[in-house]
């Protein structure tokens, strides 16, 4: 029954799936729009527990998504093994979380948030995209310093319920409670720290008016989820992963090249050349 994804599945072709990202894109930049991703003052306050509004939306995507995938990967309408999943490099990914939070506190827009706060006309998001702009460009001139250490650590593209040999409906679980107790977290640490007026917060009734319920069904879905066998959807990298595949075989050389031979100087053959091999 695995429908999608729906161009590996043939339910779509290639030039359509490329063409509906465009209004996938319209729609998630009105959504980044509407959370407040799309002002810089907005997202580096939430660094500081001054507005914890955008961390507080990124918790309730984690929960939709883990529980969404999860489920829809159960119910056999997606099939999971044909979706690329990133591979872990733990410390280079570590390190380059650290410079990404950087970055992001400092110029208040990540690149996606930031093409969608051009949209709005926002000069500072511009100059934020020029500054990301270059900075790829840096990074991907001076790779061969730090291409080494960029491929280590590689971890492949493992699950929690992998790594730690529990069940992935108990993680799925875990997750969701994970990310109602970091929002919990987040606003008490608006309130203390900031003294935020009570009228700015949200009020307990409507609290419990409006997220209470939609929390209190994601609980359940996922605790129901925890009792229910699952396989494993995600099949394992045996090496690490390159933009471009290493090819199969010896590398090839050059044909050698004879320079005339001469009493003085014997005949060298030339050193086979060096082949790339992709980041």
């Amino acid at each position: 029954m695995d429908l999608a994804p729906f161009v590996k599945s043939g339910l779509i072709s290639e030039a359509l799936n490329l063409w509906l990202a465009v209004p996938i894109g319209f729609l998630f930049g009105f959504g980044l729009y509407h959370a407040g991703f799309t002002d810089s003052r907005k997202i580096a306050g939430a660094f500081y527990l001054k507005d914890v509004g955008v961390p507080v939306v990124m918790f309730s995507a984690i929960a939709a998504g883990t529980i969404g995938l999860w489920g829809l990967g159960l119910a056999g309408f997606l099939d999971l093994s044909k979706v690329y999943f990133l591979p872990t490099y733990l410390a280079p990914m570590a390190v380059g979380g650290l410079i990404f939070g950087v970055g992001m506190a400092v110029g208040g827009f990540c690149p996606g948030t930031a093409v969608a706060s051009i949209a709005t006309g926002r000069v500072d998001a511009m100059v934020f995209l020029v500054g990301f702009l270059g900075g790829s460009l840096v990074f991907g001139d001076f790779f061969p310093v730090w291409g080494d250490f960029y491929r280590s650590d590689f971890r492949e593209a493992a699950r929690l319920d992998q790594v730690f040999g529990n069940s992935l409906g108990l993680d799925v679980l875990l997750i969701v409670l994970a990310a109602i107790g970091g929002s919990l977290l987040m606003r008490a640490g608006q309130r203390y720290f900031w003294r935020t007026p009570a009228d700015q917060m949200l009020s307990r009734a409507q609290v419990m008016k409006y997220e209470a319920p939609v929390v209190a069904l994601a609980v359940a879905v996922a605790a129901i989820g925890a009792f229910v066998p699952t396989t494993s959807f995600v099949p394992s990298r045996p090496e690490p992963y390159y933009i471009i595949e290493r090819q199969a075989g010896p590398p090839i050389a050059a044909s050698p090249v004879v320079r005339p031979a001469t009493p003085d100087v014997p005949a060298q053959p030339a050193a086979p050349a060096k082949r790339r091999e992709g980041c």
